[in-house]
């Protein structure tokens, strides 16, 4: 049989020193980590690393022709839906868009656009019958305003509306003017 002989450490490191198999084992540990927490991360999201998809930006209050180019730029393709009434934007602006800001989506996919057509018409009411002051406060109160104001000498009562111009139900813009006709009444010993 062969005996050995026991000779010291070929390196002698410093009390206090990690010797180099500890070293080693931690340097292992820490990649075993970093090569698991790659595997997990691919794991649970499958394509986040190498993915060309891009959340779709929120392009409502924009207009068109900005909103396009925000949307082109990021690969997608946009299209337009029509137009719809709205009274906190102005004509042209984006107030809807679909699918929805912040959703991730593949490059060439289409983004729907509804723009503003403006504020809503506003219905002329039916003010006819009405005094003249009683009419110019409905009429404020609908969102339009009187504009110019005809007498003419019909029926016995004096300041009372008998036809507007447009007439009621018909819509026109917001502040619009709305001309009236009011009676000036007759005079007494007939004709007009």
């Amino acid at each position: 049989m062969r005996t050995r002989r026991h000779t010291g450490p070929a390196f002698s490191f410093a009390p206090g020193m990690p010797s180099r198999r500890l070293l080693r084992d931690l340097g292992l540990v820490a990649l075993t980590f970093v090569v698991g927490y790659g595997v997990s991360a691919l794991w649970i999201s499958p394509g986040s690393l190498t993915s060309t998809d891009h959340a779709v930006p929120r392009v409502l209050g924009l207009s068109e022709t900005a909103a396009r180019a925000r949307l082109a730029g990021l690969g997608f393709r946009p299209r337009l839906d029509g137009e719809r009434a709205s009274d906190g934007s102005p004509r042209g602006a984006v107030v809807w868009q679909d699918p929805p800001p912040d959703m991730v989506l593949p490059p060439n996919s289409n983004v729907q656009l509804v723009l503003s057509a403006g504020p809503a018409p506003v219905t002329v009411p039916d003010v006819i019958g009405f005094a003249m002051s009683e009419a110019e406060k409905v009429l404020d109160a609908a969102g339009v305003k009187v504009g110019r104001v005809d007498t003419v000498r019909a029926g016995s009562e004096t300041g009372v509306v008998i036809a507007t111009r447009p007439a009621a139900g018909s819509g026109r813009p917001r502040g619009a003017a709305v001309d009236l006709v009011v009676s000036g009444g007759v005079r007494s010993g007939g004709g007009l």
